[in-house]
């Protein structure tokens, strides 16, 4: 008898460990439907009893400690942890994990150019986060799986000292003159740029471009900081196209003599989407943490980094960088399914191009 009971326990929660995560699903498709008092109840009521939430991410440390130390602030009965590594290792280990029925996030965070890839395997949960209303359809996709807090425009950038202002580059078009000819630098992974390029010019436009910069003598140097860093100094006179909040960032904090300017297009690449795991086995604390992040509060936390936070209402940090729809910039944000659509003939030219030189 006590064999027979043995066997019925274990049978018995066979097929609850297999359905745990399309419960799981459930709850967090079910929890978007409900009405905010009845959803802050039952939010609260699950999360305490699960007590804790994980999530991986491809964000820096100093923003993710801000992250917990606000959640922990607000929400004292769930402990949050977060996992930090480049956007590559966060999708390997995430496929891994997913594929093992391991996973060990309840919440997600990765970069645009990735997101396809996780979200053909199943990863993330559809959660409609009532926050995500206040997000534009550009930054988010219409079924609740995933939201951008932050973007990522490229600009041309300028030392100010060594460009006089007359002859200040205005748009990309301005960097094939003589007087750039080994002046400029480009990075060697120009992704978003070269794929805002194809989007709005086409490849043999965006070709024809990129062997003009090489004519003219443009250093190609690895590394955004970096050349940030160097333009800052004085080692190059341009830069075809650097990160606003980071060129933003060393104008107000390290007064380095730069300018910049929003070339046609400006590409702009969603930064971090965040999603809940299919797979969680705390899908309240999982929705609380994205309910979070989403969050005015939230997005407060990503302008006090510098970035440039996506929820309407926000502002950045530095004014050079807010309401940039509002003020007419030719914003193209590219989406993670063009992204992913656009990757190998984005790195076929940049490797063709810029790396090999034609060669």
């Amino acid at each position: 008898m006590k064999l027979i009971g043995w066997l019925m326990t274990a049978l018995g929660l066979f097929p609850c460990s297999i359905l745990f995560a399309q419960s799981s699903g459930e709850i967090l498709s079910k929890l978007g439907d409900l009405a905010p008092a009845e959803r802050e109840s039952k939010l609260i009521e699950g999360a305490k009893r699960e007590g804790a939430v994980s999530a991986y991410s491809s964000e820096d440390n100093e923003l993710l400690g801000r992250y917990r130390a606000a959640f922990a602030k607000k929400y004292p009965f769930l402990k949050l942890e977060f996992w930090r590594a480049g956007g590559g290792k966060i999708v390997e280990r995430v496929l891994m994990e997913h594929r093992a029925k391991k996973l060990g996030a309840d919440v997600v965070g990765i970069s645009f150019d990735e997101l396809v890839v996780v979200q053909r395997e199943g990863v993330l949960a559809r959660y409609e986060s009532p926050e995500r209303k206040f997000y534009s359809a550009a930054l988010k996709d219409k079924q609740g799986y995933h939201t951008s807090t932050n973007i990522i425009p490229t600009v041309i950038a300028y030392n100010t000292r060594l460009v006089k202002a007359d002859e200040s580059p205005k748009d990309y078009p301005d960097l094939l003159h003589a007087r750039w000819k080994g002046e400029i630098s480009i990075d060697t992974e120009p992704s978003r740029a070269v794929m805002g390029w194809l989007l709005s010019w086409g490849e043999e436009k965006t070709r024809a471009y990129m062997r003009g910069l090489v004519a003219n003598g443009v250093l190609v140097r690895r590394g955004h900081s970096l050349q940030t860093q160097l333009l800052c100094a004085g080692e190059a006179k341009a830069a075809v196209e650097l990160y606003a909040y980071r060129v933003a960032q060393v104008i107000h904090e390290r007064k380095c003599p730069v300018g910049f300017v929003f070339g046609r297009p400006t590409p702009a690449a969603v930064a971090q989407l965040w999603g809940a795991s299919a797979a969680t086995e705390h899908p309240h604390a999982a929705a609380m943490l994205v309910d979070f992040i989403l969050s005015e509060e939230g997005s407060k936390i990503v302008a006090a980094s510098g970035r440039i936070p996506t929820r309407r209402g926000v502002k950045a940090l530095y004014d050079e960088v807010s309401n940039l729809e509002e003020r007419g910039v030719p914003l193209l944000v590219i989406s993670p399914e063009e992204g992913f659509k656009l990757r190998d003939k984005t790195n076929q030219l940049i490797e063709e191009i810029l790396i090999r030189k034609g060669k």
